[in-house]
């Protein structure tokens, strides 16, 4: 195990990490596994359109310590669908703690069916992918699953990215709002965003009103997310998709505030400058 990583067992069975510096854990204490599948497999809608058999483009901003894409090829293993998985990590050094909770024997023999296999297949291409070689490439880890790390900030690999590329799926999946603001500023929300398809969804687990106002004004029309574990939280977002929609007051006043985001930040001004 890393030395600056500790972990904790979350109360489906399966670990996750907890930052060296502000000591918060990767996973909801509730059961990292049911987070993965519940809140970003089936939000994102992963299972309908694998078993579709279409060729779905999944972005992760967070991937360590790697559970989410655990979820995500546990799903896709079985299906007739396509995965290529673009992963985003500022931290390698979380990667390399997040293989090192394979090493754990004593999890194991609790943990859900399919998560260990699943887990271990993920840390190993996560390990592969950091390499200098391998970073920024695809690498097969199925025949129909691929997987791409990019290492660094995830604002600013967004914007080395290709203009037109675009994603079918985004697990948000950063520290909270309160410990990791950059990476849910208004800003960086917008232009995630941008990055959705027209019938893409967006998961993540929080429930901040600025951060759902972010992603009205990025064009997102924005619902809650289903029960997870016998939780209730998290969000889910998509362009022109359907997803469970909010209580009637609740989104009336997040659309009054994403619309005085976007005029304090010229966004108003701009688009009617070029209409």
């Amino acid at each position: 195990m890393s030395p600056s990583w500790a972990w904790a067992m979350t109360a489906d069975g399966c670990p996750t990490l907890l930052h060296p510096g502000h000591g918060q854990a990767c996973h909801d204490s509730a059961g990292a596994w049911a987070e993965a599948q519940q809140l970003h497999v089936s939000g994102c809608d992963l299972p309908r359109r694998l078993l579709r058999g279409e060729r779905v483009r999944l972005l992760e901003v967070g991937a360590a310590p790697g559970w989410n894409l655990a979820a995500a090829f546990f799903m896709a293993r079985g299906l007739p669908g396509q995965l290529h998985v673009t992963a985003i990590e500022r931290s390698p050094e979380a990667l390399a703690a997040g293989a090192a909770l394979c090493e754990l024997g004593d999890w194991k023999a609790g943990a859900p069916f399919g998560a260990v296999e699943s887990y271990e297949a993920i840390s190993s291409a996560l390990l592969r992918a950091k390499s200098a070689d391998n970073v920024g490439r695809w690498i097969d880890v199925l025949p129909n699953f691929r997987l791409r790390l990019m290492l660094g900030e995830a604002r600013g690999v967004l914007e080395e990215m290709k203009e037109s590329e675009r994603f079918d799926a985004v697990f948000l999946d950063a520290f909270s709002p309160g410990i990791d603001p950059e990476s849910w500023s208004p800003g960086f929300l917008r232009a995630l965003a941008q990055r959705l398809d027209t019938m893409g969804r967006l998961s993540t687990f929080t429930v901040s009103q600025a951060v759902r106002a972010a992603l009205i004004s990025g064009g997102l029309n924005v619902g809650q997310a289903g029960c997870r574990s016998g939780r209730a939280g998290g969000t889910w977002a998509s362009r022109d998709g359907w997803i469970l929609p909010l209580e009637k007051r609740l989104s009336a006043k997040l659309k009054r505030r994403s619309q005085r985001l976007r005029a304090s930040e010229g966004w108003v001004q701009a688009a009617s400058h070029l209409d």
